[in-house]
């Protein structure tokens, strides 16, 4: 059976259900609470399986797209058509680090957008991110339907802590595409520990630690009268099963070099295999201490047998060759302690999220830095989805209310010697408002622009370009004694919004650039630019709510 692309009628009001959705970067998983006070449940996707795998297959003459496994299994025979990384890609520009390391080693092309951003370039069709994501949430929504056997149209999304605003702007527009609104957007660590319980009274300070395919993420969160804060964030963009994975996959080929003497770095087919032989192997590792791999030699052989080659690879060898990779995630989580200035004896409690957490030797070595037992009795893969349904559940007016959390980010705005001021400072409770007043640079200065970035470094040159606010019709002043009032808020969903104080005046106008830093003179695109009651307003990436609408074909 095939999802439906129509937008679905249900019931409406504070009964409808809201389910939960874990959308990673290898799988989506979504869940639901079957009533009032009980736990979560998995919806099943494919087979009857927790997780529908993040691939999708578009081809170049605009057929019917193939989603999840069976998506999955065109990887080594449609490289060119089938698309993987779709979450990081999500909300991010071309001449992103992460967008080109992906660039580098993915099989399909990512291309330029009008706007800077990145898109996928099939034949002669171009698709946005959003549109490749709402296929993937668009078949989670049709199995919730189908196993709850009820029009679905609400979720909570769970997303990671590092993403910004425009990555959230993404998701939201992915999950309308497919039929869905976003009540909330959660923070994937908030949603862990609501899966373990940390709604019911607790006073705790604990420390999650969530280990995917491609990021580590570190988060402190304090948890008093079922009110979450997030204290502290941190993390490693770079890090996760993904690196096992590449050194298992060295192991693999460097050995088959010198047991067979073929190297097989030269033939991408069979390059692939390797890596996905080695993705299932630290799988296998994670329950038992050796496995037996059958990796292929050739192609285009119908004689299979001879062209194998046989390899036996222990538990023991994997910890040796990612003894790197641990270091790195011991250290990660130190930073982020020392950040908060907390000792491992404040910490009540170790949450382990994350494929990659079930690696013995990560567990073993997290429990020994921390010196307890940690807690990861729930299935790594699900529990971020069945906390985002709890919070889901405690959406409707008569729950309690959602947890709270914190910027994860630094927002500022670029000076004119090129330094970098912080307005709103990380792990800032919010929501959140900060003002800052800028003088104009010449006399009679009329259009004053404003470069948005986020990060900590003091440098430009190391922190994130957000956007630009153009402001025009200032009145003809000396240099200085004109100044541009700015406020800038980052409300519940993160979202970032900048504004001005100063009554307004029809004409003037108060507008957003696209454009990228690089770009700087060319043309600007205005965007939702009102004056209301006199004060001028634009959002920068809004994560307001917008209409459903139906999915792509």
């Amino acid at each position: 059976m095939r999802p439906s692309v129509g937008v679905n009628e249900g019931r409406s009001g504070s009964g409808e259900r809201v389910i939960g959705i874990d959308f990673g970067m290898t799988s989506v998983v979504a869940a639901y609470v079957p009533g009032s006070g009980q736990p979560p449940r998995i919806i099943p996707t494919e087979n009857g399986l927790s997780t529908l795998a993040a691939v999708v297959t578009l081809r170049d003459d605009g057929g019917r797209p193939v989603v999840g496994r069976s998506a999955q299994e065109l990887l080594t025979t449609e490289p060119a058509h089938t698309i993987t990384g779709v979450k990081r890609l999500l909300g991010r520009k071309i001449k992103s680090q992460a967008v080109q390391d992906l660039a580098a080693r993915a099989g399909y092309r990512i291309v330029e957008g009008p706007s800077g951003e990145a898109m996928i370039q099939l034949g002669d069709r171009q698709l946005s991110i959003p549109e490749i994501a709402s296929l993937l949430l668009n078949h989670t929504r049709w199995f919730a339907e189908q196993h709850l056997k009820e029009p679905v149209r609400h979720c909570v999304i769970a997303v990671p802590a590092y993403f910004n605003d425009q990555q959230k702007t993404a998701v939201r527009e992915a999950a309308s595409m497919a039929g869905l609104k976003a009540k909330k957007l959660v923070h994937e660590p908030t949603a862990a520990a609501l899966a373990y319980g940390y709604n019911r009274g607790t006073e705790a300070r604990i420390v999650v630690v969530d280990m995917g395919g491609v990021r580590l993420d570190v988060s402190v969160l304090e948890i008093s009268d079922n009110v979450f804060n997030v204290v502290a964030t941190g993390g490693d963009p770079y890090l996760g099963g993904a690196n096992i994975d590449s050194r298992i996959a060295d192991w693999i080929l460097t050995t088959i070099k010198r047991k067979y003497g073929r190297d097989l770095v030269q033939h991408p087919r069979l390059l692939q295999k390797v890596r996905i032989a080695a993705e299932q192997a630290k799988r296998e590792l994670s329950r038992c201490k050796a496995v037996d791999l059958q990796i292929p030699l050739a192609t285009g052989t119908k004689d299979a047998k001879t062209n194998l080659g046989l390899l036996r690879l222990y538990a023991p060898t994997v910890e040796e060759q990612s003894e790197s990779v641990v270091v790195r995630v011991i250290e990660t989580i130190r930073h982020t302690l020392a950040e908060r200035s907390l000792r491992i004896a404040d910490i009540d409690d170790v949450i382990l999220v994350g494929g990659t957490t079930r690696m013995p030797f990560i567990r073993r070595r997290i429990e020994a830095f921390f010196e307890r037992e940690a807690r990861a009795s729930l299935p790594p893969e699900e529990v971020i989805a069945l906390g985002a349904a709890l919070l889901g559940e405690s959406l409707r007016p008569e729950r309690s209310a959602p947890p709270t959390d914190v910027v994860k980010a630094s927002i500022g705005i670029a000076l004119a010697d090129g330094r970098y001021m912080r307005i709103i400072d990380k792990d800032s409770k919010i929501p959140i408002t900060r003002r800052v007043m800028i003088p104009t640079a010449h006399d009679n200065q009329r259009v004053l622009e404003v470069d948005v970035f986020e990060g900590e470094a003091e440098d430009i040159l190391d922190t994130e370009y957000l956007g630009t606010i153009v402001y025009q019709g200032i009145a003809d002043a000396k240099a200085g004694d004109a100044r541009v009032i700015v406020d800038m808020a980052i409300n519940h969903e993160h979202a970032l919004s900048i504004s001005s104080p100063e009554p307004g005046r029809d004409g003037e106008s108060f507008e957003i650039a696209t454009t990228s830093l690089a770009q700087r003179k060319g043309h600007k695109i205005k965007a939702d630019f009102r004056v209301a009651k006199g004060r001028p307003s634009a959002t920068l990436s809004t994560t307001a709510d917008v209409p459903d609408a139906p999915p792509p074909r």
